[in-house]
């Protein structure tokens, strides 16, 4: 018998070789061979696994910069607000390095009392402190108000589409994993193109996912997904990221239309601080609300912040935030009421090819969580939460392409939620369990939606619900990691070193995680 590394409840399984499921093989040169898959439902075999590791910082694979500290500041008595506001801001007026940075504001290590808000909005700036744990640099939020600490970007989540550019796509399936298909005309579209895909469900979906009576209309679940064109060859486009949710004409399918993103905060960061918001009891609501909000926020970063006493989020990705990565971060001990709305720890409420890794929370409720209609690919990778009050998975409303590998929590769960939450209904499609641990007693709970897929691979659960695809489950699957093993297959060895710790490489790191706890 084995155990697996928890120190809250002990889950054992027969010790099995290490398999390879049936979606995927790992070849000798470390690339990988995808299987067919047919959607609940369907009986065709025609969708491959979505390559995941698009997510994060620049696309996945590239370090993270270290940015030169161009302003130093120390703690001052009173609120600090305006002094680190000031820096900020001058950090931001100043021309660009050779790498297309502006410069680091340093925050000595001590306590910095800040009544309000921190805004990053120019592009090559990073606020940093000496260190995420107690004798590090502490920003302490003290209004008395629901408010996020640091802001990281500005701007309407809108992408700005050309609407005189539209073409339909006339290819009768686009299964999941496809990055090429026909539309009607590919006049004026070339190679380096941004354009949105736009599925246009129509009533033959809603009916066949059953969710009219959730007040689901086709209008509302017109979702966008962007990607870049990569080739045009007659009236074929190829992009360069897989499509994680299937089109089909049958159900409406989907326009094409040239856009332009609107991000305007690109290359910037947070590091190395521990934000700390006071509090009055338990319950208490009217304090710090979020760590850290990104909005419209590209190619941007998050790393060794802890967060403790917040109510709702450590750090929340928002706004059609795109190519970010949050990494050994945590969230701990949050002060709200134990309901909806509250204590979302990780949290992917809008934005598309994020990555979280190396992240711990702590009396959470929906810790590793996305919101309604966020695109993927989207990944938790490495994760760990305890004493959580709720699930991890998808919240609500068709989450697509979303992979959680390697994460461990109580309760995991993809479903139809139905009615709850004014009709939350199906809370994701496309989305991956991989070698996750489910400490709960209610275990695991994945379903289908009919024509999608929800996947569990490997790991390990007291219990599992649902008609979800399974595959391996009471073991780990090799690879360990999904994510690293399609960002390796990618782009090499190199690409998996630049953001990955030794051990993340080979091993599992739950005891690591449990260990850090977000304190040092």
């Amino acid at each position: 018998m084995a155990t697996r590394h928890n120190k809250e409840i002990i889950i054992y399984h027969q010790e099995p070789d290490y398999e390879q499921p049936s979606l995927l093989k790992i070849l000798d040169n470390d690339k990988l061979s995808y299987g067919l898959y047919a959607n609940e439902n369907e009986p065709e075999k025609i969708n491959i696994l979505p390559d995941f590791s698009y997510a994060g910082y620049m696309g996945g694979g590239v370090a993270l910069p270290n940015v030169p500290v161009k302003v130093t500041l120390s703690p001052m008595p009173g609120n600090n607000k305006k002094q680190i506001q000031d820096a900020i801001d001058a950090v931001s007026n100043m021309p660009v390095d050779s790498n297309g940075f502006k410069g680091k504001v340093l925050l000595k290590a001590g306590i910095y009392n800040i009544d309000g808000a921190l805004r990053i909005k120019s592009s090559g700036v990073v606020i940093a402190g000496e260190g995420q744990g107690a004798n590090g640099t502490i920003l302490n939020a003290t209004r008395e108000a629901k408010h996020t600490l640091i802001i990281l970007g500005e701007g309407a989540n809108k992408t700005l589409v050309n609407e005189k550019t539209e073409s339909p796509i006339i290819s009768g399936y686009v299964p999941t994993g496809s990055i090429s298909f026909t539309v009607k005309s590919t006049s004026g579209y070339k190679i380096g193109d941004t354009i949105i895909i736009q599925k246009s469900p129509n009533e033959n979906w809603i009916t066949g996912l059953n969710m009219g009576q959730y007040g689901w209309t086709p209008e509302l679940y017109r979702i966008p997904h962007e990607r870049v064109i990569t080739a045009v060859k007659g009236n074929q486009l190829t992009v360069n990221i897989p499509v994680v949710d299937p089109i089909k004409l049958k159900d409406g399918g989907a326009f094409v239309y040239k856009a332009n993103s609107n991000r305007k905060t690109q290359q910037s960061g947070v590091e190395n601080l521990r934000l700390i918001s006071r509090y009055k009891n338990d319950e208490d609501e009217e304090h710090g609300w979020c760590g850290v909000k990104l909005i419209m926020a590209e190619n941007c970063w998050v790393k060794k912040v802890s967060v403790l006493y917040f109510g709702f989020s450590a750090v929340i990705v928002d706004k059609n935030s795109a190519f970010n990565t949050i990494e050994d971060c945590a969230m701990l001990d949050p002060k709200a009421k134990t309901e909806g709305m509250r204590k979302y720890s990780f949290n992917i409420q809008s934005g598309s090819f994020n990555l979280f890794q190396r992240c711990y929370a702590r009396g959470g409720r929906h810790d590793y969580v996305t919101g309604p209609k966020v695109t993927g690919p989207n990944v938790f990778l490495d994760c760990y939460a305890t004493k959580a009050k709720s699930d991890i998975g998808p919240h609500h409303r068709w989450a697509t392409g979303t992979l959680f590998d390697n994460v461990q929590g109580q309760q995991i769960r993809v479903i139809n939620r139905k009615s709850m939450g004014s009709g939350h209904g199906w809370a994701g499609a496309q989305t991956m369990f991989w070698n996750c641990t489910s400490t709960s007693g209610k275990g695991m709970a994945v379903e289908s939606p009919p024509g999608n897929i929800n996947w569990v691979v490997g790991g390990e659960a007291r219990q599992l619900s649902g008609t979800g695809y399974q595959e391996l489950l009471g073991q780990q699957v090799e690879p360990r990691s999904l994510y690293l093993a399609q960002l390796q297959s990618r782009l090499g060895q190199g690409a998996l070193k630049n953001i990955t710790s030794a051990t993340q490489r080979v091993d599992v790191i739950y005891p690591d995680l449990a260990r850090w706890a977000g304190e040092k």
